[in-house]
């Protein structure tokens, strides 16, 4: 019982190991082939034709007779003993072909770039104050525009040789274009604003040495004290002479003045008194002027803050209906207390006199500030209290 148990376990095991031990030398076989080394040449099957002729003339062809029968084919050529050169270590066999990999022992050398030369601080595009005195340099190039900002709209353009460069207005921005091949040639050209004059002189450069864009900007853009100080001192000390003089003129107007037709145009309120008293010109510059005086007989300050004068016409068919007339109305805004018991006089600036009487008529309007609250006082040429 044993002994068949023994010998059938032993046929399983052959059967399972075979198969596994024959696929192994399979493999290793395969891996042997793919080692072996194809000559550089094919070999040479035709005996006695060096150059490998496969069809050999009849005058060098050898004798069949004499030919030699191979019995086997030729084993494959040992490697060279020890004498023949150095050994080829197990590594190198393993190595990628040369033509795939290339190791070097020293680098080749790099060739050095040089360094880009600096650009310019600027870059094409400059900034100048324009002064009138100064001839000003533009720089242009083949197949390149250069513009010119300027403070104001260019009115005239003068080129020195039309025929080499070419310049165009748009408003205040200048073109200049070369329309020629020339790099020496230059020319002047001249532009006219509404207040300025610039001159340049327009030379051609090698590319990349043009100016792109050149703004001008007026002196006094970046400084305005100290354009003319004698003359900003000369003309505020003017002004203020001019306005005190006709401050005065007014005080005398208001004193002296009186009308030479008096006008019955009054209102009262609350002890405040608001009369027309006529009109008046300025002898310096013939304005016109009307004349309003308000007396304060109440017990407590009064402020002036406005005075209106219109002019009006009744109607005919609805009675006491004004019809206000067109252009005839003014007024004017103040600050002036008045205290109690006192006068003061008011100038209203008027375009004309207006005309009163009949059917047309002057209303006089005021508002002002008391200590119960505001204050509106109106009168008209009836005397009529409102």
């Amino acid at each position: 019982m044993k002994k068949g148990f023994l010998a059938g376990f032993l046929l399983s095991l052959a059967v399972v190991l075979l198969p596994t031990f024959y696929y192994m030398d399979a493999r290793s076989s395969s891996g042997r082939q793919g080692k072996t080394e194809i000559p550089a040449t094919p070999p040479d099957l035709f005996g006695g034709n060096p150059k490998g002729d496969p069809f050999p003339s009849a005058s060098h062809a050898p004798d069949p007779s004499l030919a030699p029968i191979p019995s086997s084919p030729a084993p494959p050529a040992s490697s060279p003993g020890p004498e023949a050169g150095p050994s080829v270590p197990p590594s190198a066999e393993k190595e990628e072909p040369a033509s795939e990999i290339v190791m070097l022992k020293k680098p080749l050398p790099v060739p050095a770039i040089p360094p880009s030369p600096p650009a310019r601080p600027e870059g094409g595009i400059r900034t100048r104050v324009y002064d009138p005195d100064r001839i000003y340099t533009l720089r242009t190039a083949v197949s390149h525009v250069t513009l010119v900002d300027l403070p104001e709209d260019a009115k005239e353009v003068y080129m020195g040789d039309s025929k080499l460069f070419l310049a165009e207005v748009f408003g205040k921005r200048v073109k200049i274009k070369p329309i020629t091949y020339n790099p020496d040639a230059r020319t002047n050209m001249i532009i006219y604003t509404l207040n300025k004059r610039l001159t340049f002189r327009i030379v051609m450069v090698p590319p990349g040495k043009e100016d792109d864009l050149v703004t001008f900007l007026s002196p006094r853009e970046e400084t305005v004290v100290n354009l003319n100080p004698l003359k900003t001192e000369i003309q505020k000390s003017l002004e203020v002479k001019e306005s005190k003089k006709r401050a005065v003129d007014r005080l005398r107007s208001m004193k002296e003045a009186g009308p030479t037709d008096p006008l019955p145009i009054e209102g009262r309120g609350n002890g405040i008194r608001l009369r027309l008293l006529g009109f008046t010109r300025m002898r310096e510059d013939s304005r016109t002027f009307g004349l309003f005086e308000v007396s304060n007989n109440s017990r407590t300050p009064f402020r002036v803050e406005r005075i209106r004068l219109r002019g009006y016409r009744r109607s005919i068919l609805w009675e006491g209906q004004k019809q206000w007339t067109e252009n005839a109305d003014w007024e004017a805004t103040f600050d002036r207390e008045i205290p109690p018991g006192k006068s003061r006089r008011f100038l209203l600036p008027v375009t004309r006199i207006p005309s009163f009487g009949g059917r047309t008529g002057l209303e006089i309007e005021m508002n002002g500030q008391t200590q119960a609250g505001p204050e509106i006082i109106r009168g008209d040429a009836g005397g009529e209290g409102h």
